[in-house]
Order: C-alpha cells, then sequence, then structure tokens
C-alpha cells in the first residue's frame, strides 16, 4: 500500500476531465481532498503505476506530479486532516516493516 499526494492543473476549460477524477478516485482504497487541485489517495499503486492509469485522461498541457507522502508532514489543515493523513502514514509504514509473505 502507499499514501501519494497527487496534485496537477488542468488546463483545458473546454475539456470535460470527469474521467479523469474518476480514473484519481476509483484508483484509491482510500482518498482525500484537502487543497485546490491536490488529492492525497491510498492506493495499491505506486507513483509510476498511478501516473499511467491518470496520464491517459489528461492533455499533454496538462501537468499532473504524484509523490509518496511518508512523513514527517508539516503544514496548516484542520484537525480532521492531520488524523486521517498520520492514520494512513501509520498504516503504509506498519505494512512496509511486515516480513515478506506476511
Amino acid at each position: 500500500m502507499n499514501l501519494l499526494l497527487i496534485t496537477y492543473a488542468l488546463r483545458n476549460r473546454e475539456r470535460n476531465y470527469d474521467s479523469f477524477y474518476v480514473a484519481l478516485r476509483g484508483n484509491a482504497i482510500q482518498w482525500w481532498h484537502y487543497i485546490e487541485n491536490t488529492h492525497v489517495v491510498f492506493t495499491a499503486y505506486d507513483t509510476n503505476e498511478l501516473a499511467t492509469r491518470l496520464a491517459i485522461h489528461i492533455e499533454p498541457t496538462d501537468s499532473l506530479l504524484i509523490v509518496p507522502v511518508t512523513g514527517p508532514i508539516n503544514g496548516w489543515l484542520p484537525m480532521e486532516a492531520w488524523e486521517w493523513l498520520t492514520g494512513r502514514i501509520e498504516a503504509v509504514n506498519n505494512l512496509k516493516s511486515l516480513p515478506p509473505g506476511t
């Protein structure tokens, strides 16, 4: 499992980007949306796999950045956001510390 921060700029005002949002949220086990043009997703996919799944829904003039969230983290968000983020970071770290095949 991975916790990924996804930020994007969808620049074509005449295009319907609904398929991008469906793919973004549909490839996540859980997702949260705190900041405009930014999502955090808890997913089985890594950055490359998710980028491949999302890239078909955007144009060459758009931008997409996907980075793992591993902590420590800091910023200005509601308490609910911090609780969700720290809970997912702990879950990812606990899963990664398990021996293979567990």
